[in-house]
């Protein structure tokens, strides 16, 4: 398959992942953590989990083979580990805005910064 699926396959996951991180922000926003909340609220946020692991692995898959198509698996550059950090971060931030659910508008803020620091490393490719 050519480079650019697999661009385009990375930045549909991407899409899908701040999708899922902006529904479980504003979930986690509108019910403050409340443990007794209706049931469509624990649907919704089930579903909404199961998308964001859907679009990590989908990024994950995508990149990599993004990375093979354009021979960078030899030797990665010091941009690709930073990327990598931002995964794991985006990663766990469904646990973090759950936990810290009271924090729900700053998470709605803070979630589009770390994108677009995964942008900046992916434009620029500093290091």
């Amino acid at each position: 398959m050519s480079p650019e699926f697999y661009k385009v396959l990375h930045l549909c996951g991407i899409f899908l992942l701040f999708c899922t991180l902006g529904g479980l922000a504003m979930l986690a926003w509108q019910t403050r953590g409340a443990q007794a909340v209706k049931e469509e609220v624990i649907a919704a946020r089930k579903r909404l989990v199961m998308f964001h692991g859907i679009a990590l692995l989908v990024i994950f898959v995508a990149g990599f083979g993004l990375m093979a198509k354009l021979g960078m698996m030899k030797g990665w550059p010091l941009w690709i580990y930073g990327k990598l950090a931002i995964w794991v971060l985006l990663g766990a931030s469904s646990i973090m805005v759950r936990k810290a659910a009271e924090h729900g508008k700053l998470w709605v803020l803070l979630l589009p910064l770390v994108g677009a620091v995964a942008a900046y490393l992916a434009v620029v490719h500093p290091g």
